[in-house]
């Protein structure tokens, strides 16, 4: 463990802004203080050793403390040079702190325990040590933490052998159960490391899906979706489409046939998985594309605590797409106007409009052509243009403008 220890030691002291040995100052001035990496850090400085991979920048560092996190977070603000802008956000209900120094972000935890009360709440947490720390958190990989002032490495769970087999290991059997959203940051492992997940593991996950929906109670009321538990999903989903490749963690999740976790409606094919592509280029909510076919929608959008401006886009996007099936011949021989008409006089969200183009549904082509055409056609003459034709201020002005708006976008096919 020696070598492994070393190797370790080294590679944290080339952390950025001389954070390790601000670190062990901090800890040379505070007597009885442990200070430790934790979490991905770790692990990817392990993979990259054991695998001869290149260790990529990491997202952010994580630190636990047997003590004050904000104390540590003040003095390394303090000490700190050459950075542009260091700034501290303390959360108080986990006793955590967040720096973020020149965008690049260092997260510090007070060492804490925590119980679940019930599938998807908020744990209840109390001040612990580094161990006890290690106990809350997800997979076996993520639960190593080196300390600062003794070098010692903290591998209570064998999280160094599944590196080195390439294995996702569940801490223990109520993992998922404490928090679902686990199982979406299990599959986004799975495809950024190439691991795979372990039997008992995947049989957990089956196993707590086949449960849902989770009913809990909190203040003697029953809460079939804890908010706590959407937050989290979707905070799972906006990292996966930031840093990874959503089309291949949902293959992921639907392999373990655990894909009702996000909508057991989602049938998982090419004409699905170009759709996600495509809402990905087209910037647009790749929440609402999840949910756009669920069976209850009323249910799915409590899963995804999706507000009343996302459940109309849904909502008009359902309507529109039926419309659509049943009218074809008619539209056929839709103008450019015609599709522009159709599109703004129901007031349609562009959200809506994209939702229809991923779902390839009839005509898509001429929505997109509105969505990256049609909509930015203006008329040649304005108001002021044609007051000074004579024409009067109000409704019928209104409709001339409109007019000839429709007319530049017919022309746009003949020309």
């Amino acid at each position: 463990m020696n070598d492994i220890s070393d190797y370790i030691q080294r590679e944290l002291i080339k952390t950025p802004f001389n954070l390790y040995n601000l670190i062990t100052k901090y800890i040379e001035s505070n007597k009885n203080t442990k200070v430790a990496f934790v979490g991905g850090y770790l692990r990817d400085l392990l993979i990259s050793k054991f695998h001869k991979k290149p260790f990529s920048k990491p997202v952010d560092i994580d630190l636990v403390i047997e003590g004050s996190s904000i104390a540590l977070a003040k003095f390394i603000k303090k000490n700190i040079v050459n950075v542009d802008l260091c700034l501290i956000k303390e959360f108080n209900l986990y006793n955590t702190v967040e720096i973020n120094i020149n965008d690049y972000k260092i997260d510090i935890a007070s060492a804490r325990k925590e119980i679940y009360p019930a599938p998807g709440l908020n744990p209840k947490v109390t001040k612990s040590t580094i161990e006890e720390d290690l106990k809350r958190r997800d997979f076996t990989i993520n639960s190593i933490a080196f300390e600062v002032s003794t070098r010692k490495i903290y591998d209570l769970y064998g999280g160094i052998s599944d590196i080195k087999s390439k294995k996702l290991n569940l801490l223990h059997s109520n993992s998922i159960s404490d928090d679902p959203s686990r199982l979406i940051r299990c599959a986004k492992y799975a495809s950024r490391l190439d691991f795979n997940i372990s039997k008992n593991s995947l049989k957990q996950s089956q196993e707590t899906v086949r449960q849902w929906p989770w009913k809990s109670s909190e203040t003697h009321q029953k809460i079939i979706y804890p908010p706590a538990l959407s937050i989290r999903t979707r905070m799972e989903l906006a990292e996966i489409c930031k840093h990874d490749n959503l089309n291949n963690v949902i293959l992921i999740i639907n392999k373990w046939k655990i894909i009702s976790i996000l909508n057991k409606n989602i049938k998982v094919d090419k004409r699905f998985l170009r759709g996600l592509s495509w809402i990905k280029k087209l910037n647009g909510n790749y929440i609402l594309y999840l949910l756009k076919d669920a069976e209850d929608l009323e249910k799915g959008c409590q899963r995804f605590l999706i507000n009343h401006g996302e459940k109309k886009i849904l909502e008009d996007y359902l309507n529109i797409k039926k419309i659509l099936k049943t009218n074809q011949e008619k539209l056929m021989h839709f103008s450019p106007s015609s599709w522009t008409e159709f599109i703004e006089s129901r007031n349609l969200n562009d959200e809506t409009i994209k939702l229809l183009i991923c779902d390839g549904v009839p005509y898509w082509r001429n929505l997109f052509k509105w969505l990256f055409i049609y909509k930015f056609i203006k008329s040649k003459k304005d108001g002021e243009t044609l007051k000074k034709e004579g024409w009067e201020q109000g409704k019928e002005m209104g409709k001339e403008i409109k007019r000839l708006r429709y007319l530049e976008i017919d022309n746009l096919k003949r020309n």
